[in-house]
């Protein structure tokens, strides 16, 4: 899987977290595993963030690096 699909796996994993969290209401921290229910979809949530940070820090080394690489060429030849 390339970068770009794990980033949108990863995103939808994020909002589907999200809505999941949206959705939760008091009564439901009551029921049994109801606030273990809870913690495993804010630590899906987390972890998803995390994964999509990793990616996008990627993707930006990624960029200066083409774009340091770029400018010394633009550089020695337009000197």
């Amino acid at each position: 899987m390339d970068a770009i699909e794990t980033l949108i796996e990863v995103l939808n994993t994020l909002y589907a977290s999200l809505e999941k969290l949206r959705n939760f209401e008091w009564p439901e921290f009551l029921s049994p595993g109801g606030i273990e229910q809870y913690n495993s979809v804010l630590e899906d949530a987390y972890a998803a963030y995390g994964k999509i940070e990793t990616i996008i820090d990627a993707l930006g080394q990624e960029l200066e690096y083409q774009h340091t690489g770029l400018d010394r060429a633009v550089k020695q030849y337009s000197a």
